[in-house]
């Protein structure tokens, strides 16, 4: 619990907080009812989690690891107002709360593969070699600028890679093919692409199927960021 509460916001009994959709607003929110009536429980609001302990408020953004140390803790379930779970920051502390976020975002990441991981060894989409892994091109969660003599568009990956439902089971082991490139989705839950049809056989031997994703790349498109397209330059077809 110590480690919890030192990932998050301590309010002490009133904190000024700002809005950004309104222009940074200021207000200042009084939780001293909330510490004494609420003590050992817990209320979450928008992937935000307010909890109470000893009397005293915290806040810390939603996570399986924080959830875990709450209900290893005891901590009920409460209703009551969850300090910066509507886009409000605090306003002493916003360089503070934005890192909690940032990590947060970053373990939902992690959960993702984990999720992603666990759904293909219960499934029979097993591991590709390391070296061939290190011969694809990973679509950035952020996409890849293109453009094209006829168009100008973003590709992403083949999944919203935020976590697992029945739209990313029905994409993980899954590979298509088109033009001299390959793409599939990764037990990771990623999107990789390569050159070349080398890879064909190791994916149908680790359990792939063919279906009928879009194939990046394979339509003359040229990637209009310099770094990304110096790391797809890189990728030999064999």
């Amino acid at each position: 619990m110590n480690t919890l509460k030192g990932n998050s916001i301590h309010i002490p009994s009133t904190i000024a907080v700002c809005y950004p959709q309104y222009g940074d607003k200021e207000e200042t929110i009084d939780m001293t009812d909330i510490g004494s009536k609420f003590n050992g429980a817990y209320s979450v609001n928008n992937s935000t989690i307010c909890f109470v302990v000893d009397y005293e408020v915290f806040v810390t953004p939603y996570t399986r690891e924080a959830m875990a140390t709450i209900t290893n803790a005891g901590l009920t379930k409460g209703y009551f107002h969850v300090p910066f779970s509507n886009g409000e920051y605090p306003k002493d502390e916003k360089t503070e709360w934005h890192r909690l976020l940032d990590g947060a975002s970053e373990s939902y990441y992690r959960d993702y593969e984990n999720d992603c991981a666990k759904w293909c060894d219960e499934h029979g989409v097993g591991k590709l070699n390391e070296e061939t892994l290190r011969r694809c091109f990973k679509m950035p969660r952020e996409g890849v600028p293109v453009r094209h003599q006829h168009f100008e568009n973003t590709y992403y990956p083949v999944c919203g890679e935020r976590y697992v439902d029945c739209a990313v089971v029905d994409k993980l082991g899954c590979y298509c093919s088109n033009n001299g490139k390959v793409v599939f989705v990764y037990r990771d839950g990623h999107t990789y692409v390569t050159k070349g049809y080398w890879i064909l056989n190791e994916l149908v031997r680790a359990g792939y199927k063919k279906s009928s994703l879009y194939v990046p790349f394979s339509n003359g498109e040229q990637i209009t960021d310099s770094y990304l397209a110096a790391q797809w330059e890189k990728i030999s077809k064999k």
